[in-house]
């Protein structure tokens, strides 16, 4: 099983110095992947709810998060790493038009020799869709489907072009092609049946948000499933977004419910171990966090967090 971890482009401890310190812990303690994440713009008093978890975007609707450009980032994550994969985790599709994405992915793969993974999803913020005035939200799994099938095509076809209900484009030329052949990894976010049969017909993997273990696995049985009958068994691998929060004191983990575990591994570096193997029988091949510690650690921000990780949990697990 790989780590990655997002890259501190949200937030208050958003800034060049800790991006740039990320990039130097991971390239150097063993990271497989660092992560870029996609909002545009978070509208005041938005009603939208985060299907996924129990936190807030922000303090309240009123004071959201500071959220840096993803692409922006991860074409500055290829520049300041040298062997880490950077992937989008993942990149809301709606918001770009797909020649317009697919150009700039593969611009950023050629610029990391090859190191970009494509992480796409449909997004959940039903107001920043009326506020960019995309296509219609309700639409927004076709819209994705027809964004896949151009973005693939401009990256392997000379002269694509497109005819859909939401994009249509004559015979063009999109350079540069991307440097992995015959394109970057390809996941699919989000916890859907859609997105589950998203990822078999488009995907090279599934990326599931906030699930515990079991749920993984129940995912990863009915993916399976479908690729079988789709003729790609064993192609689809999963990875999971989940959170992790380090503490000295045993007792934190014991006094969770299910959502709050299924949002974050929770615990000491034992416990944390421990629920790393859950994910790792469960068939997850990549685990997506960031590290908040407790004042039983007291590291000042998540990238801190992240060094703590990968010197005293990563090791631990890799031993098991």
């Amino acid at each position: 099983m790989r780590v990655g971890f997002f890259a501190p482009q949200v937030g208050i401890g958003s800034s060049k110095a800790a991006i740039d310190r990320a990039c130097y812990i991971a390239d150097d303690l063993g990271a497989d992947t660092l992560w870029a994440v996609d909002h545009i713009a978070f509208p005041y008093g938005f009603s939208a709810v985060y299907p996924y978890a129990t936190h807030e975007f922000g303090t309240s609707p009123d004071r959201p998060l500071e959220w840096w450009d993803c692409l922006s980032v991860l074409t500055y994550l290829a520049a300041r790493t040298e062997r880490v994969r950077i992937g989008t985790g993942v990149l809301v599709l709606p918001y770009r038009h797909p020649v317009t994405t697919a150009k700039a992915i593969a611009t950023t793969d050629l610029l990391s020799g090859g190191r970009v993974v494509f992480g796409a999803g449909v997004g959940w913020l039903e107001d920043e869709f009326t506020a960019l005035q995309l296509l219609s939200f309700a639409d927004r799994g076709r819209v994705v489907d027809e964004q896949l099938e151009v973005i693939k095509a401009v990256w392997t076809q000379e002269r694509p072009s497109y005819h859909g209900q939401f994009y249509k484009f004559p015979a063009i030329s999109v350079t540069p092609k991307p440097s992995q052949d015959p394109y970057p990894p390809i996941l699919v976010g989000g916890n859907s049946p859609p997105a589950l049969r998203r990822a078999v017909r488009f995907g090279n993997g599934w990326h599931g948000l906030m699930l515990l273990p079991s749920e993984m696995a129940e995912h990863g049985a009915r993916l399976t499933t479908l690729a079988t009958s789709a003729g790609r068994a064993k192609e689809i691998s999963m990875s999971v977004l989940v959170g992790c929060l380090l503490t000295k004191d045993p007792s934190v983990y014991r006094g969770l419910d299910d959502p709050h575990r299924r949002q974050a591994m929770v615990g000491t570096v034992e416990q944390v171990v421990d629920q790393l193997v859950a994910y790792r029988d469960a068939g997850v091949a990549e685990i997506q966090t960031f590290v908040d510690t407790d004042s039983t650690i007291q590291a000042a921000d998540q990238v801190d967090g992240m060094e703590f990780f990968l010197r005293e949990v990563w090791p631990a697990f890799l031993a098991t």
